[in-house]
């Protein structure tokens, strides 16, 4: 994929996100064949977006095992809301919920030559927090998409919501939280562990590094989020939705019906 089609396929996803048509299919030379395809369209849809929903305020990361390579997307700041939020708008037809948690960084890892490693990323994490993941996204059909159209889709986020943060994190089983996941007063998951990424800090180690890769790093304040524990269920608009993490609390969001 050259740049000028990384561009088309930034700019044709931006039209949806703008209120254009979801995407039916994309042409095979828009399809990304490399991650690094994927991260090339997904800088230029960041860029069209960044002037809309604000500049990059952390991440979303994510891996199908505990031993692939994980995948990242930007989350942009008026998407990024604190407990208990609201999303409501004519852009979401999705509904996904992910049950998640999240890390706010208080140190910056700006970018250098050699990696950083877990005792430096480690060091870096001030706070631990519940949160929620709202899934969307800009292909007419949800499975219909390449699995790397949807992370240049900034891995199909819609928004995000994160409760109350603790400090006491290096004492929680970070490999295997309790993590149950509510809709409209029912109990629609629990887990203990679940995350298919396994323990976090793999991810976040390798976060950093990617976005070092990307020129940017990570800076004081940004929040990660590591990847559903519940998998992902679908809720409807007004839904009111909880998701709670022992240890941590919960974190609540609302899908207004405006």
């Amino acid at each position: 994929m050259t740049v000028s089609r990384a561009t088309e396929l930034g700019e044709r996803l931006a039209a949806v996100w703008a209120g254009g048509p979801p995407i039916a299919t994309l042409p095979s030379e828009l399809v990304p064949a490399s991650a690094e395809e994927a991260y090339a369209a997904q800088t230029a849809l960041a860029a069209r977006l960044i002037p809309t929903f604000g500049p990059i305020v952390g991440f979303k990361v994510g891996a199908p095992s505990p031993t692939a390579e994980p995948a990242a997307a930007p989350l942009l700041a008026d998407l990024v809301r604190p407990s208990p939020a609201h999303f409501g708008s004519p852009r979401l037809r999705l509904f996904g919920i992910e049950a998640e948690v999240a890390f706010r960084f208080g140190r910056t890892l700006l970018p250098r030559p050699e990696p950083y490693g877990e005792s430096e990323v480690s060091a870096a994490i001030e706070t631990i927090h519940p949160a929620i993941e709202l899934v969307e996204t800009r292909f007419e059909r949800w499975q219909g998409p390449p699995g790397l159209a949807k992370l240049a889709d900034i891995g199909s986020n819609g928004g995000f919501c994160f409760g109350p943060g603790s400090r006491d994190w290096r004492s929680l089983d970070l490999a295997r939280p309790r993590v149950a996941l509510e809709i409209d007063g029912k109990l629609i998951a629990e887990r203990v562990g679940g995350n298919t990424a396994g323990h976090p800090t793999r991810t976040l180690v390798w976060l950093v590094n990617h976005t070092g890769r990307l020129g940017r790093g990570i800076l004081a304040g940004d929040i990660v989020t590591t990847g559903s524990h519940t998998g992902i269920v679908f809720a409807g608009q007004g839904s009111r939705v909880v998701a709670r993490v022992a240890s941590l609390g919960e974190a609540k969001l609302i899908l207004s019906e405006v």
